[in-house]
C-alpha cells in the first residue's frame, strides 16, 4: 500500500456545513500539494445543500480522502473533535482547515518541515491571506489582551512582507491551525461545550500553559474566504446567537485558564462590565445583545461545575506562570 494512505505525516480535517460551493477549490488545492504524505478527513455537519452527495460523487474515489457525514450540526469544536477521531493514528500533525480556503501547493511541505525541526511548537498557523483580496492579510496569528479579548494580527493590511519571519503568537486562527498530535494526547482538543467562537483561543492558551509554543509559519500560505459557514448577525436570532456564544466562551476560557489572582484582577471586572453594558443595551433597544449577555452569564453560573472540573485538569498540566504567558499578551486598551 502507498505510504501517504497508511502512514500519513499530517492529517487534514475539514469541517463542512452547507459549504458545497467552496469544496472544489479547497480540495483540489490540497490534492495538488507538492507534499504527498497526507490524508484528508472531511466532516459534514449535517449540511442541507447536497454537500455529502457532491463529495461522494466527485472525491470518494481518491484514497487520500475520508468522508464523514454526521447528520446534524455539532458546531465547530465538537465537529472537529469528531473529525480528529477519524484521522490516522500515526500522523504526527493535525491540520484543522476551514472549507472556505485554498492552500498554496507547498503549504504542507513548509508546515511539516518547520514542525519536525522544532518539537517545542505545539501548534502553528500559516500566513492567512484574504481569498477576496489576495494581496491583503486575513491573519498572521492572534492577539489576546489581559481581559481575554481577541483580534487577528495584520487583518486587512496589505501584505508587504512585514510579518515574514517565524514568530510566536498567542493563538492560531481556527481557519487554519496545525496541532501536534502528542500535544492533543496530553491536553485534549477543542472544548466540546463551545459550539462556536473562542475554540482556538482556549486551545492555544492551554498549549502555552502546558509548556509548548504557538507560532506563525509565514512562508506557508493559505487563502481564506471568510464567513463561509458561520452565522451572520442581522436578525434578532443571529445577533443573539453570536453574542451569547462569544461571551459565554470568552468568560469560560478565562475562568479555566487564568490563575486565581488574575480571575479576580481581570475576569470578574470584565463580568461586571458585561452587566453594565447589557443594562445599557436594554435601555437603548438592543434587546438581542442584552439578552445574549444575560444568558451567557447564566450559562457560566449554571455550568460552573463543568468549568471547575476543566480548570482542575488544566492547572495540573500547567508548566508556566501567568506572568510568563502575559509577556505575549496585550495590555488592555480600553
Amino acid at each position: 500500500m502507498c505510504k501517504e494512505i497508511w502512514n500519513p505525516e499530517i492529517s487534514v480535517v475539514i469541517l463542512n456545513y452547507n459549504g458545497m460551493k467552496f469544496l472544489e477549490v479547497c480540495l483540489k488545492s490540497l490534492l495538488n500539494s507538492t507534499y504527498k504524505d497526507f490524508e484528508v478527513v472531511i466532516v459534514d455537519n449535517g449540511s442541507k445543500d447536497g454537500s455529502v452527495e457532491y463529495l461522494k460523487k466527485n472525491f470518494s474515489s481518491d484514497e487520500r480522502i475520508k468522508i464523514v457525514p454526521l447528520g446534524k450540526n455539532y458546531g465547530f469544536a465538537e465537529g472537529n473533535n469528531i473529525g480528529y477521531k477519524y484521522t490516522h493514528p500515526h500522523s504526527k500533525f493535525i491540520f484543522f482547515l476551514n472549507n472556505d480556503t485554498e492552500i498554496e501547493e507547498d503549504c504542507l511541505d513548509k508546515i511539516v518541515k518547520k514542525m519536525l525541526q522544532d518539537p517545542s511548537i505545539g501548534a502553528a498557523q500559516p500566513k492567512i491571506r484574504s481569498m477576496r483580496e489576495r494581496e491583503k492579510i486575513d491573519a498572521v496569528g492572534g492577539i489576546v489582551d489581559y481581559y481575554g479579548r481577541t483580534w487577528h494580527r495584520g487583518a486587512n493590511e496589505y501584505d508587504k512582507g512585514q510579518y515574514d519571519s517565524v514568530s510566536e503568537t498567542f493563538y492560531a486562527q481556527g481557519a487554519a491551525i496545525v496541532v501536534r498530535r502528542s500535544v492533543i494526547d496530553e491536553i485534549g482538543l477543542f472544548e466540546p461545550a463551545y459550539f462556536i467562537y473562542y475554540e482556538e483561543t482556549d486551545l492555544c492558551w492551554r498549549i502555552w500553559l502546558a509548556g509548548y509554543r504557538v507560532v506563525v509559519i509565514p512562508e506557508a500560505v493559505v487563502y481564506h474566504y471568510g464567513g463561509g459557514t458561520t452565522v451572520g448577525s442581522t436578525t434578532y436570532r443571529e445577533r443573539y446567537f453570536k453574542f451569547f456564544n462569544l461571551r459565554k466562551n470568552h468568560i469560560a476560557t478565562m475562568l479555566k485558564n487564568y490563575s486565581l489572582i488574575n480571575i479576580f484582577k481581570y475576569t470578574i471586572p470584565f463580568i461586571i462590565r458585561m452587566v453594565i453594558i447589557a443594562f445599557w443595551w436594554s435601555l437603548i433597544g438592543e434587546k438581542a445583545k442584552a439578552m445574549a449577555y444575560y444568558h451567557a452569564l447564566w450559562w457560566i453560573f449554571s455550568n460552573m461545575g463543568l468549568i471547575v472540573r476543566r480548570r482542575i485538569f488544566i492547572q495540573k498540566t500547567r508548566k508556566i506562570t501567568d506572568k510568563e504567558l502575559m509577556k505575549i499578551m496585550s495590555p488592555p486598551v480600553g
